[in-house]
């Protein structure tokens, strides 16, 4: 996770004047939508100790 974290915030501040097209911003949404079901889905096992993934996050990790 730390990783990731630090990635995004060397990345991030060097799209500041990059423009995305259409494809490319629908990509990154679907990306992002996947990293925040999986996150949910971890907070979720922490909270309730239920680790099986829902049918939804099932396909949002299938379609990877």
């Amino acid at each position: 996770m730390h990783s990731f974290v630090a990635a995004a915030g060397r990345i991030v501040p060097s799209l500041r004047n990059h423009v995305f097209g259409d494809d490319e911003r629908v990509i990154v949404h679907e990306n992002v939508a996947r990293c925040r079901a999986t996150l949910d889905w971890v907070e979720t096992a922490v909270d309730t100790c239920k680790v099986d993934a829902d049918d939804e996050l099932a396909r949002l990790l299938k379609d990877e």
